[in-house]
């Protein structure tokens, strides 16, 4: 009889919690997310580069797809690469291995060179060693201003959300080999 009562208690707690917040986001629009988490989120700052080796001897980026239209599509449309590509340091790919990126990329606009990307960041070395982080979005290559979201890691990083800020430091667009700086800041509720 104890646990039913329990239980009920339980429930009703969570309904009351359930409409407090549903409440406080019809009357404020949202809720800070300080207040979700009794505090400040931990934030990390990252800024790594990524080195796409598309063509080459020692490439990292391998075509898997295209589509019936990619070869004659201004945007190269419906072609996939799955990478393996090293991160670095700094922008010289001699500089310390910070980890991987493992994951997709591929041209997903008609009208304009915009990649879909679902990279994991793999960390092999450092404070974050062993942990991911998962990247995704539309990642207009061409573009200075370029935005990302983390949505979610491992590891250190158990739980993560935030944003990304890409740029490119350098490439070439017959090969499409390039580097590129990615700026990360990731929020986490497990520190």
């Amino acid at each position: 009889m104890e646990k039913r009562a329990f239980g009920v208690v339980f429930l009703l707690a969570i309904a009351s919690i359930s409409q407090t917040v549903a409440q406080t986001l019809l009357t404020h629009g949202s809720i800070p997310v300080e207040k979700l988490f009794l505090g400040p989120l931990p934030v990390t700052q990252i800024r790594l580069y990524f080195h796409n080796v598309a063509a080459g001897p020692k490439a990292t980026a391998y075509r898997i797809a295209n589509s019936s239209i990619t070869n004659t599509s201004p945007t190269l449309f419906g072609f996939l690469n799955m990478i393996d590509n090293l991160l670095t340091a700094s922008p010289d790919p001699n500089s310390p291995q910070l980890g991987r990126a493992q994951g997709l990329y591929g041209s997903a606009d008609l009208n304009a060179i915009g990649f879909f990307i679902n990279f994991n960041f793999y960390f092999t070395s450092g404070p974050y060693n062993g942990s991911t982080l998962n990247i995704i979005g539309r990642d207009a290559v061409f573009s200075n201003n370029r935005e990302l979201s983390v949505g979610g890691g491992t590891g250190h990083f158990r739980l993560a959300n935030g944003i990304v800020t890409a740029r490119t430091i350098s490439g070439d667009v017959a090969t499409m080999n390039a580097v590129f700086e990615f700026n990360i800041t990731v929020y986490q509720p497990i520190p």
